[in-house]
């Protein structure tokens, strides 16, 4: 659909003289570009919970307080979650921040306002921090003081990481060479026109003669295990081509040291994968629609029957450094599987 921005820019200025907005346009303009990045993330994490299976409500905080003064005493957090343990619901209220910088820094203020509320309910406070693609949630305990703000480092983050251990997200590294073939025949020239004194540019009708998966040994198959094919396209398998004189070979094929995936950012390449239309995610759309491309208990089967099959090498379930206290009973990750 194609947008007329200066018929949407009417609208807008319309609709603002109605409700009597009379301050700086700058400030409406800067207010809502932050919107654009909090909110559809605090979408994207809600979304990921509830695909991870583990998170059995979650929703939004009204974060209009009252009276007014309150908002010196506390600050409400992004959301409230339940999840589900092997001991019981465990009840966490969640603020969530974007940033690729390799340190959180609140002001002292802030962080007292946020644990005051915390206190107030009686419920842990959490931080869902997304770095690049990535996401964390760390207890706020692991914030440390500094001179006068609050820090917390990715380091830090990164070791008492309760994603695996509370919502039950997983780790997986494919073997390399595990790859996807085509076999394509040459049957009619179409067009040719030259790019260059020596070169020139081709279109052929064609036909794929075979198509097949191979494991790490080079073992072909036809019939992968039901969830495999989306775990191989999240683990990001390089392209090759090869162009022969009537055949053309091509093959996606997971390189060496391709490093560790989590299950939790396969979510939106797979999202990305099926969407032809749009560029970027509405993430809203897809809490209110609730569709997943992969049920997420298929996709944790296709890693056990990946490593069974030669394709997996690894399956992580990633344990904190440090348990915060309401999760004492907890002693392994809440994943359903081990390896």
């Amino acid at each position: 659909m194609t947008i007329n921005l200066d018929s949407s820019a009417r609208l807008l200025h319309e609709a603002i003289q109605q409700m009597g907005w009379s301050s700086d346009p700058a400030l409406l303009v800067d207010r809502v570009k932050r919107l654009d990045l909090g909110l559809p993330a605090e979408d994207e994490f809600i979304f990921i919970l509830s695909w991870l299976g583990k998170c059995a409500l979650t929703h939004k905080l009204d974060q209009s307080q009252f009276p007014p003064r309150s908002k010196d005493t506390y600050q409400v957090p992004d959301l409230l979650a339940s999840f589900q343990t092997r001991v019981g619901p465990k009840l966490v209220l969640i603020e969530i921040k974007v940033t690729n910088k390799q340190k959180l820094k609140w002001k002292a203020d802030y962080f007292g306002k946020l644990k005051r509320y915390s206190d107030l309910l009686g419920i842990p406070l959490l931080v869902a921090w997304k770095f690049y693609g990535l996401w964390l949630l760390v207890d706020i305990e692991c914030f440390q003081k500094a001179t006068s703000n609050f820090h917390l480092s990715l380091e830090t983050a990164m070791k008492n990481n309760l994603m695996s251990f509370l919502a039950g997200d997983f780790g997986y590294v494919f073997k390399p060479n595990v790859g996807l073939h085509f076999v394509i025949k040459k049957d009619k020239l179409v067009d040719r026109k030259a790019t260059g004194e020596s070169s020139e540019e081709q279109q052929w009708l064609v036909r794929i003669e075979k198509a097949y998966f191979t494991n790490s040994e080079g073992v072909e198959t036809t019939n992968l295990p039901s969830g495999l094919w989306p775990l191989f396209i999240s683990a990001g398998p390089e392209a090759h081509d090869k162009v022969e004189l009537d055949y053309i070979y091509q093959r996606f094929v997971i390189p060496d040291n391709n490093g560790i995936k989590f299950a939790h950012t396969a979510l939106p390449i797979l999202l990305n994968f099926s969407n032809n239309e749009e560029e970027k995610i509405h993430w809203r759309k897809q809490l209110e629609e609730h569709h997943y491309p992969v049920e997420y208990t298929i996709f944790c089967d296709a890693a056990k029957a990946g490593i069974e099959r030669k394709f997996v090498q690894y399956i992580f379930h990633v344990q904190p450094f440090e348990i915060p206290s309401f999760l004492k009973e907890l002693k392994i990750t809440e994943q359903g599987f081990s390896t």
